[in-house]
C-alpha cells in the first residue's frame, strides 16, 4: 500500500505543480478582470460576458448616471452619446448583454434601483428570438451582483469556463500573448457611456447615420445571399409561436412597475430582425398591456427588414437603423 501511495504521489505531484503554475498565471493575467480594479474595461475576448464587464465598470466609477440602455447585442448599435443629444440632462450608461433575456433586463434594473441610481431615461431593445428564451433565466456568467450568487461560485464559474476545452489559444492568453489568438476581439467600450465599439465624439455621432453600401460591401452581401446564408424570407408576414410564460409576464409587469416608480421616460423597442417574424398576437398584447404607449414595434416586414443589405452577419443590423429608431421614438 505504501509503495502504491508513493507511486501515486509521484504521479500526482507534477500535475499539482502544473495546476499551481496555471492558477498563478490565470490570476496574473486576470482575463475576466476579477482580481484587479481598472479605470476602464474593454471587450478583449469573445468569451467575456458584456454584462460582467459593464457591472465591474459601474463598480469602479464615481460617475453619476441617470439613464440606461438595456438589451441584447442588438442594442450595442444604440449610441448613448447620441441619446444624450436628444434627452436633456441625460447621462447614459450602456448596460447591454449577449443574448439578453427578459429576466436579465429585470435583474439589472433591480440592481440599479437598489444602488440608488435614478432611472430617468431607459431605452430597452427586445428581440423576438432571444428575449423570451429559457424562461427569463440569467446567464451563469453574469456578474454575481446580478445573479445573486456567491463570489466563490462566480470565481469558480470563470475558472472552469476558461480551463474547459483548454487549447493553444488559451495557453497564449495565459502567458500574455492573447492578442495573437482567434479569441481576441479588442472592442473598445467608451470610458464614460460604455458604448460599444467606439469612443464617443462629435465625429462618431456624425458617422452614426452612415449606411454601408459601397461596392465591396454589396459584393460580399450578394455572395452571402447566393450561398444561402442570407436565406429567402416568406412573402407573407410570419408570426412566432407564443413564447411569454406566466413567470415572464410577471417579470414584464415588474419592469413596468419599477419604471413607473421612477417616473421614467422609457422606450421599449421590438427590434427589426432578418427573419421578419413578429411576436404572436398573444405575446404582443401582453407587452402592450404592461408597457402601453411606451412599446414600439419595428419587427416583422418593413423597410428595414426587407433590405438584406442591412444585415451584415444576418443576426445584427446596421447601426444607422438604431439612429433612425431613436429619431422616430424619442421626442424632446
Amino acid at each position: 500500500m505504501k509503495k502504491f501511495l508513493s507511486k501515486l504521489g509521484l504521479f500526482l505531484l507534477p500535475l499539482f505543480i502544473l495546476g499551481i503554475v496555471a492558477l498563478f498565471f490565470y490570476v496574473k493575467t486576470d482575463v475576466y478582470g476579477d482580481f484587479t480594479k481598472k479605470d476602464n474595461f474593454a471587450w478583449n475576448y469573445n468569451f467575456q460576458q458584456l454584462n460582467d464587464i459593464s457591472t465591474k465598470k459601474l463598480l469602479s466609477t464615481h460617475r453619476t448616471y441617470n439613464s440606461f440602455v438595456l438589451g441584447s447585442s442588438r442594442s450595442c448599435s444604440i449610441y448613448g452619446c447620441y441619446l444624450q443629444t436628444k434627452l436633456p440632462y441625460a447621462k447614459f450608461f450602456h448596460y447591454a448583454n449577449w443574448n439578453e433575456t427578459i429576466g436579465g433586463i429585470l435583474a439589472k434594473l433591480r440592481y440599479l434601483d437598489a444602488c440608488g441610481y435614478q432611472l430617468d431615461n431607459i431605452m430597452v431593445y427586445l428581440d423576438t428570438d432571444y428575449t423570451f428564451n429559457e424562461e427569463g433565466k440569467l446567464s451563469p456568467m453574469d456578474h454575481y451582483l446580478i445573479t445573486k450568487e456567491s463570489k466563490a461560485i462566480y470565481y469558480y464559474n470563470h475558472l472552469i469556463a476558461f480551463f474547459s476545452n483548454f487549447d493553444m489559444d488559451k495557453f497564449k492568453i495565459l502567458i500574455g500573448k492573447g492578442e495573437l489568438t482567434s479569441s481576441y476581439v479588442n472592442r473598445k467600450l467608451d470610458p464614460i457611456t460604455n458604448d460599444f465599439n467606439h469612443v464617443c465624439s462629435a465625429e462618431e455621432i456624425r458617422k452614426y447615420q452612415y449606411i454601408q453600401s459601397d461596392e465591396e460591401f454589396k459584393h460580399r452581401m450578394d455572395s452571402l445571399k447566393k450561398s444561402g446564408f442570407l436565406y429567402e424570407r416568406p412573402k407573407e408576414q410570419q408570426y412566432k409561436s407564443p413564447q411569454i410564460s406566466e413567470d415572464e409576464e410577471v417579470m414584464i409587469e415588474q419592469i413596468a412597475k419599477l419604471l413607473e416608480k421612477h417616473h421614467s421616460k422609457y422606450y421599449v423597442v421590438l427590434t427589426p430582425l432578418y427573419d421578419q417574424q413578429k411576436l404572436s398576437n398573444k405575446d404582443f398584447n401582453i407587452l402592450k398591456k404592461h408597457f402601453k404607449n411606451h412599446l414600439y414595434d419595428f419587427s416583422g416586414k418593413n423597410k428595414y427588414t426587407d433590405d438584406f443589405y442591412n444585415y451584415p452577419d444576418r443576426i445584427h443590423f446596421q447601426n444607422y437603423i438604431s439612429k433612425q429608431i431613436i429619431d422616430s421614438v424619442v421626442v424632446r
